[in-house]
């Protein structure tokens, strides 16, 4: 069985896949760019509330971003 990727891989690869910088995504996600640099490398553990949020904003997250179960866990 394969290991599902992070709530934060998952967000780099898409940001990285459209040529964002994580200030400009940082802004459409509404978080602060050192917020998304600690999502991203898996130091900060993202809220089921704001996955669902941004799940609905970049539909690229749905459904990785929403299942926990099997999910590589974050450091910390």
């Amino acid at each position: 069985m394969e290991d599902k990727k992070t709530p934060g891989e998952i967000i780099r690869g898409y940001r990285n896949k459209k040529g964002m910088s994580v200030t400009e995504l940082a802004k459409k996600l509404h978080c602060s760019k050192s917020e998304m640099s600690l999502y991203e490398n898996n130091k900060k553990q993202i809220g089921k509330a704001r996955r669902l949020l941004w799940s609905t904003l970049i539909p690229d997250f749905t459904p990785d971003m929403l299942t926990a179960e099997g999910q590589k866990p974050v450091d910390g």
